[in-house]
Parts: C-alpha cells; sequence; structure tokens
C-alpha cells in the first residue's frame, strides 16, 4: 500500500515522476521502520524505548492472549495504565506495579514473543 502511491503518481503523470516518487518512498522505509519499531529489554529493570521501571516495583506479570489483549487496550482499559503497544500485535504482557509512589496500575506490553518476555521477567525478578 506504501508503493501504490508512486503507482497513482504514474497513473496522473509520467514515468519520470512516479520513479522519483519510489526513489523517495524507498529512501524513507528505513525512517518509517525506526520510528515504529519498539525495544523491549529486561536486566535490573524493564525498559521500552525511553520508558523504564525498576524490577523491585513489578508485583506481578502475565501473559495475555488475543481476546483479553484486545479488551485490555480499548474497554477494559484503566486510564492509569501504561501501554507500549502496536495495533499490528496480537498479544502481550500485562505488568502489575506495586509502587506506592506511582498511581499506573499497570503496563500492557505487546510482543510477538509474549511467552519469552514473561520468561525474562520471572527470570530476572
Amino acid at each position: 500500500m506504501y508503493f501504490s502511491f508512486a503507482l497513482a503518481v504514474w497513473g496522473a503523470f509520467d514515468f519520470l515522476a512516479a520513479f522519483v516518487t519510489m526513489a523517495i518512498l524507498t529512501l524513507t522505509m528505513p525512517i518509517i521502520w525506526m520510528k515504529f519499531r519498539m525495544v523491549i529489554t529486561v536486566d535490573n529493570e524493564l525498559r521500552i524505548d525511553r520508558a523504564h521501571i525498576d524490577l523491585k516495583y513489578v508485583h506481578l506479570a502475565k501473559v495475555v492472549d488475543a481476546t483479553e489483549y484486545r479488551r485490555l487496550r480499548t474497554v477494559d482499559s484503566d486510564a492509569r495504565s501504561f501501554h507500549a503497544t502496536r495495533w499490528w500485535l496480537k498479544s502481550g504482557v500485562q505488568v502489575f506495579i506495586n509502587d506506592p509512589r506511582d498511581k499506573t496500575t499497570y503496563w500492557l506490553v505487546g510482543s510477538k514473543k509474549a511467552a519469552g518476555l514473561f520468561s525474562a521477567l520471572v527470570i530476572v525478578k
């Protein structure tokens, strides 16, 4: 769909304009990929891009399936929760927070490898 724009330019103008458009779109693809990627690391703390929390404040974590993940992102979402999700992910991990200074109830972390993230949280903690 991203490159259909170049096809539309070709239909409206000419081959050269479509070629230039395709070249520009191809060059911007890595920038868009870098913007939308989500880096998750677990060592002394759970770090998701720039957000991080020390593991001593992680009370409980659980893997959520596709149905529960969709509900937690929409109708059953807590306004005090932190969401690190992407619309194309189908599962994730719900990480409950136990910090009296922080009003965040849980983190909802979307991941293709939810079981691996859960294991990393359990093992490190």
